[in-house]
């Protein structure tokens, strides 16, 4: 497929033009050309999170790295491998479940999504706190600072520890500090048995604190809680709350977290066994890409119970709430967002990205603020990244 400038928009901004480097010392000479001219740059994946985004203040160039999509190296008996970063996470799924392995990585459209997108965002789905985040698989990278410099931070093996951890650094900043070309991560074996249990929920059950006390003991792999309209297609009908339940272990300790959930929530509306488990797993790393204006928290309580101050209020007809790590993501209305900010507040939750809806002004002073300065600056000194000052901001 041919790519245009129109492909690349931004909050509905088109970059003045657009490279496709075919390769890796090519994207470095995209960057040098852009610090050398002043421009400013925003490198693209699949464009998952991108698209929805607000524009840059300024946007000259996009740097679409679709090109960069080898597996470079893959050693299974090691449980690591090498790709660049413009593989998308489906390929790497497919590549690796055909030797029973994974990366247990989750991103809204896999199809699209790339694994340096995905590592640029510390993207994760439902499975983020049992399996982690990116940035806890993540063993080494090779990155274009903003100067035009291919650069190499840690190794391709687990035991590498030569050096400064700027791979996991790069994990995270949004594309604000350099460019992804090339990865290495750990993998996992994939698990014996896989379970995902479906149960419809009131707001009094979801505020008994007591039934969900113990779930966070069970080692959940997956603890969600959806509004009635987030997933038309599996949430529960007639239920003002859809909670999934998911386990991954051997299957003696798999039928035995069944057994406990039923004790707790009763019979499940839906099960999964299986194969059948990871498209649902899918399907909730996407609910997090859904259009319009979205909030984002964190919160250290991590039972739907948390939750249940939002019982009611028109932004929880499509929440999606990964309890077992804590990540709330809203959809309000333009007119609800300062409540919601100041309810959510009160309840322990703490907005950590928005989108489409302004936060309230912090002072850009302070350590923290201080320190993404100095990285810039060292990282890059010309200001190449049109998304480095939000980055800074953060």
């Amino acid at each position: 497929m041919q790519l245009t400038k129109a492909d690349f928009r931004i909050g509905g901004a088109e970059p003045r033009e657009l490279w496709v480097p075919a390769n890796a010392e090519a994207a470095a000479e995209a960057v040098r050309a852009c610090a050398e001219a002043r421009e400013t740059l925003v490198p693209w994946g699949g464009g998952v999170t991108l698209a929805h985004e607000a524009a840059p203040e300024r946007y000259d160039r996009a740097l679409g790295l679709g090109a960069l999509d080898a597996m470079v190296a893959y050693e299974p008996d090691d449980f690591t491998l090498t790709a660049q970063c413009g593989i998308t996470i489906a390929e790497l799924r497919r590549t690796l479940a055909a030797r029973g392995q994974e990366l247990p990585l989750e991103a809204a459209h896999a199809e699209r999504a790339t694994l340096g997108g995905v590592l640029a965002a510390n993207a994760s789905g439902a499975r983020r706190l049992r399996f982690g985040a990116p940035r806890d698989r993540i063993l080494g990278a090779r990155f274009v600072t903003g100067d035009g410099v291919l650069a190499r931070t840690g190794g391709r093996v687990v035991k590498n520890v030569a050096g400064h951890a700027v791979h996991r650094l790069l994990t995270g900043s949004e594309g604000g500090l350099g460019v992804f070309v090339e990865a290495s991560l750990k993998l996992l074996p994939l698990p014996p048995a896989r379970l995902a249990l479906t149960h419809g929920a009131d707001g009094a059950l979801l505020a008994d604190a007591a039934r969900w006390r113990a779930f966070p003991r069970r080692e959940c792999a997956v603890l969600t809680v959806l509004g009635e309209e987030a997933a038309p297609s599996f949430t529960v009908p007639g239920a003002p709350f859809t909670v999934i339940v998911g386990y991954e272990d051997d299957a003696a300790r798999v039928a035995d977290d069944a057994r406990f959930t039923a004790a707790q929530l009763g019979a499940p509306r839906a099960r999964r066994d299986a194969s059948d488990v990871p498209p649902l797993w899918q399907e909730l790393a996407t609910l997090e890409e859904r259009p319009g204006a979205r909030l984002t928290f964190t919160s250290a309580h991590r039972t739907p119970d948390a939750i249940a101050f939002l019982g009611g209020h028109d932004a929880a007809r499509t929440l999606v709430f990964h309890a077992a790590h804590g990540r709330l993501h809203l959809w309000p209305r333009a007119e609800d967002a300062t409540a919601l900010l100041a309810a959510a507040a009160a309840h322990g939750f703490t907005p950590i990205g928005s989108r489409g809806i302004a936060l309230p002004a912090r002072p850009l002073t302070g350590a923290k603020h201080a320190l993404r300065v100095r990285l810039s600056d060292a990282l890059d000194p010309a200001r190449v990244f049109a998304l480095g000052e939000r980055w800074r901001a953060r």
